[in-house]
């Protein structure tokens, strides 16, 4: 190519694998298509490449005849144009896109002849001729819409690419392109026409909503707390069924009636009430409107702005419902409380919102004046990214509204995400199938998300397309060549395999699989100290709170009392030693002797007796002594003998010592003392509350209860060690089958969601318990709590090794539980 050849931007309607070259030699132009693929070259004249160019903008025929004689200043025949259009379809030069437009949707079909036996393609000049010879005047030309507008039943008379008025393109029940399947009920226009003159003298009555709206808001500002109290309750106890039938009939029938009264006001027309479905799965009233593409500005406006005050008016209602019902009528409350919520929510997320396609997007539209004012801020929000200059006016503006719909479009995505994955993790606890379906819906809708703003960029470019040609403004080169797509590269093709092949080899790697649950931890011992023993606590030495090793005195109670019995039951245990060791000493060598001596002494006198009485009786019968003195005598010989048994007798029993029993009897008084005094030396030791081990002291503020009473079995203070805790781990039933006794556990507590405690597995609870998640089989572990860090009554999300296995396995137990049982349980 010569230094005059220039690289511009390729016409809508012709493959993307085209690159289009302006050639300018002295004062003639012309135009080369170059397709890289098939290394083949187009001539193009300079008409024909305008009449690509403008194209988008024409619809129908005489429009394109009238914007070539304006540019060119001469006449073009019908002919000349449709036999151009059929040397691009002989030539495979239109896309798929060229279906879309009216005068390129015959060329798209590709018709066949049987000559000699064969089928071969029809050439498309016998078309043009036909078309040219057949098509009506101005007016009626193919593809332009009747004067009033298109009918309800038919959508299809508009193309796709066409730009409807502001506050109608792209608006649910207004743009004939908006379809939905309805289950219709009956036609909405009789029904309309009917109720129009009874509540048309009701619009003066919008005077007063400001008043009414500034009151409800004041009410909800000053009673925030107690009205987000009351919605809370009002949630819990609704479900979401509820909630979305509520809305049906009060919100939305509402803004449909009220848009089809407005409508009914400004001569449009109404088709048939109905339901259909949002987003595909939410039913809502829709009644299509349409011939309106008639209404004024200020007309398109109100019927964007009389739903918008129709849910200020119903939260307003609402709110006043609530306040002057609560307390006194519940029904009345509840339906004040789910219009406040329901309409605020309406009004926040979708129908206020000005960053979504509802009701607040198309009145800004229609004030504005701009139908494609999200495609035209998207468009200035890539010029300034990527540094170029922006045409249009209002840049900034226009930069920024395209920046928060960018930013509320991905957030809303974010929240999509993060409560389809609490749902399926948190509740379903479907584990790694989970995570990977959340990652999937995500992906999903950030791409689709992304898609659609791409959608929205080009569809606005191409509609403005026209409009940049007619006026002569040719892009310039930098445009140009950003907007001359290149071949496509084959290294996105290899790439693609590649990763193909990398993701099923990732499938088989190993993966230390988890089974995991939320966990609470409780202490691995607590004592709750207290005494036996009541009286007055005269010493405490510790606060509450502190960490303190195992013996360490806690607190004392008075025992004075207790000590001086003590030095009582001393007193007595001593003496009675002493009579049991003196007992046990006999017989002694000294009474043996004493006794022994007294009876040597009894038989020396008996023995003196014995012999005075013989010589008492001779001298009775020489009648020198009188009987008496005969008769005592031998009295005291008879008292002498018997002193010799007894002495005998002592000294026998002195030889004996003391008796076994009389010792055994002494011996058990004794020990009786020492019981006593054991048991009261006890009750003086159970005064002193000491700290049972090594732990912390969860009681508060014990120092004020010295000199306090302390009733006997009265709890002092409470007391848990600290060396290690015991975590509860709720871990589901699907998966305690990979749990073992001794398996190492991770756990990561709310509280520091930075850190991770280690421990084992020390048992397994032999019960299943039921809980609102599922079923569910404790695990109880024992962690390490060495610096004293995890207190009592902590929760979070614990892991239990369950051993190695392959990324797919690990990922898909869900399904494969599923088919294992629930599948197996449908098979005969």
């Amino acid at each position: 190519m010569s230094d005059q050849t220039k690289l511009v931007a390729l016409p809508a309607y012709l493959p993307r694998r085209l690159q289009a070259f302006r050639i300018v030699r002295g004062d003639k132009t012309s135009y080369v298509l170059r397709d890289k693929l098939a290394d083949k070259t187009y001539d193009v004249e300079q008409w024909q490449f305008f009449i690509l160019e403008v194209l988008p903008g024409c619809e129908t025929a005489d429009k394109l005849l009238s914007v070539f004689a304006d540019r060119f200043g001469r006449e073009i025949t019908e002919h000349e144009v449709m036999s151009f259009f059929a040397q691009l379809a002989d030539q495979k030069l239109l896309d798929d896109e060229a279906a879309k437009h009216p005068l390129l949707k015959p060329f798209t079909r590709q018709g066949y002849a049987l000559e000699q036996g064969l089928i071969k393609p029809k050439s498309f000049e016998e078309l043009a001729v036909k078309m040219a010879s057949q098509t009506p005047k101005a007016g009626t030309a193919p593809g332009a819409s009747p004067a009033p507008g298109p009918t309800p039943g038919a959508p299809d008379e508009l193309p796709e690419d066409a730009v409807l008025p502001a506050g109608v393109n792209e608006a649910d029940s207004l743009d004939p392109r908006q379809t939905r399947q309805l289950f219709k009920f009956f036609p909405m226009q009789p029904l309309a026409s009917t109720l129009l003159p009874i509540v048309e003298p009701l619009k003066y009555a919008i005077y007063l909503l400001p008043l009414i709206a500034l009151v409800a808001l004041i009410l909800v500002l000053r009673n925030f707390q107690l009205l987000w109290g009351d919605i809370t309750s009002l949630r819990s106890a609704t479900t979401l069924a509820v909630h979305a039938l509520f809305s049906l009939v009060t919100i939305n029938l509402a803004v449909v009636v009220t848009q089809s009264l407005v409508a009914q006001k400004f001569r449009a027309s109404l088709g048939d009430l109905g339901i259909g479905l949002r987003f595909g799965f939410f039913p809502r009233f829709m009644v299509p409107i349409r011939h309106t593409m008639q209404l004024s500005r200020r007309e398109r406006m109100w019927m964007h702005a009389g739903p918008l005050l129709t849910r200020v008016l119903l939260f307003s209602i609402g709110v006043l419902i609530w306040y002057n019902a609560r307390g006194r009528y519940e029904g009345l409350t509840n339906i004040g409380l789910g219009l406040t919520f329901l309409c605020a929510v309406n009004l926040l997320v979708e129908g206020g919102n000005p960053l979504v396609k509802g009701n607040g997007y198309h009145l800004l539209a229609a004030f504005v004046d701009e139908p494609q004012l999200r495609g035209k801020a998207y468009r200035a929000f890539l010029d300034r990214l990527r540094g170029g200059a922006s045409t249009e006016r209002g840049q900034m503006l226009l930069t920024t509204f395209a920046l928060a719909s960018f930013v509320y479009a991905y957030l809303v995505v974010l929240l999509i995400v993060y409560v389809s994955g609490h749902f399926l993790i948190k509740e379903m606890r479907l584990g790694g199938a989970a995570l990977i379906v959340v990652v999937a819906l995500g992906v999903f809708l950030a791409v689709r998300t992304t898609r659609r703003f791409q959608l929205i960029t080009r569809a606005y470019e191409r509609s403005q397309q026209f409009e940049r040609w007619r006026k002569r403004a040719l892009p310039s080169e930098a445009s140009e060549q950003a907007q001359a797509e290149a071949p496509k590269s084959r290294t996105w093709y290899y790439m693609k395999r590649a990763l193909v092949v990398t993701f099923i080899l990732l499938l088989f790697l190993p993966y230390p699989y988890d089974a995991g649950g939320d966990f609470e931890i409780f202490p691995a011992a607590r004592q709750v100290i207290t005494t036996d023993v009541g009286g007055i606590v005269e010493e405490v030495n510790f606060d509450g709170g502190e960490s303190v090793a195992k013996g360490k005195v806690i607190a004392r109670v008075a025992s004075t009392d207790m000590k001086a019995q003590l030095q009582t039951f001393d007193a007595r245990i001593a003496a009675q030693r002493a009579v049991v060791a003196e007992l046990k000493s006999r017989p002694r060598k000294e009474e043996v002797a004493v006794a022994q001596s007294d009876l040597e002494t009894a038989r020396q006198r008996a023995r003196f007796s014995g012999e005075r009485v013989p010589r008492l009786e001779r001298m009775f019968k020489e009648r020198t002594i009188s009987f008496e003195e005969l008769d005592t005598a031998r009295k005291e010989a008879e008292v002498d003998r018997g002193e010799v048994v007894q002495r005998e007798a002592a000294l026998a029993l002195v030889k004996a010592g003391t008796p076994p029993d009389r010792i055994a009897a002494e011996e058990a008084t004794l020990q009786s003392l020492v019981q006593q005094r054991a048991e009261l030396e006890g009750r003086a030791g159970r005064t002193v509350m000491a700290m049972p081990f090594d732990g912390t002291i969860l009681s508060l503020h014990l120092k004020d209860r010295l000199n306090s009473v302390l009733d006997k079995g009265a709890p002092f203070a409470t007391v848990e060690a600290v060396g290690s805790m015991t975590v509860e781990i709720d871990v589901p039933e699907g998966e305690i089958g990979y749990v073992k006794v001794g398996a190492p556990v991770r756990v990561r507590p709310n509280a520091f969601n930075d850190r991770t405690f280690v421990g084992k597995v020390d048992r397994i609870d032999g019960n299943v318990s039921v809980k609102p998640t599922g079923r569910i089989v404790k695990v109880v572990a024992v962690v390490d709590n060495g610096a004293g860090d995890l207190k009592s009554g902590m929760t979070g999300y614990a892991k239990v090794d369950a051993g190695t296995m392959p990324v797919w396995q690990a990922f898909s137990q869900a399904v494969v539980r599923f088919v294992n049982v629930q599948v197996w349980s449908w098979l005969p």
